[in-house]
């Protein structure tokens, strides 16, 4: 099973549950988009690891104003932890999703 975690621009945080990994068909409506772009970030409340996370890769172009404040702090992390760095003010719009892989024990099933 696969939980995806969508993380809305305007704060707000859904959970979609899959029983197989998601295909980018099935996240272009979560997102809002036909096109998707993969960037990395970094959150403990996520995973303590660094995870994929897909947005639009049209999101600046549709929505300049409203960035997505917790995509752009993992990603600005995931930038810390490796020794990368954007261009300065740069960040991400848009809605954020992110697959994460939940193990379901037997005795959860019943």
């Amino acid at each position: 099973m696969y939980n995806v975690i969508l993380w809305k621009d305007n704060g707000n945080e859904d959970i979609h549950v899959f029983n197989k990994k998601p295909t980018f068909k099935e996240l272009y409506p979560l997102i809002g988009c036909d096109t998707i772009q993969i960037l990395h970030g970094y959150d403990t409340e996520i995973s303590n690891r660094t995870f994929d996370m897909y947005c639009d890769e049209e999101s600046k172009m549709k929505n300049t104003t409203y960035p997505n404040k917790r995509a752009t702090i993992a990603w600005y992390e995931w930038q810390k932890r490796t020794k990368r760095q954007c261009l300065p003010g740069d960040y991400v719009c848009g809605n954020v999703c992110i697959i994460k892989k939940v193990n379901v024990k037997l005795k959860d099933v019943a």
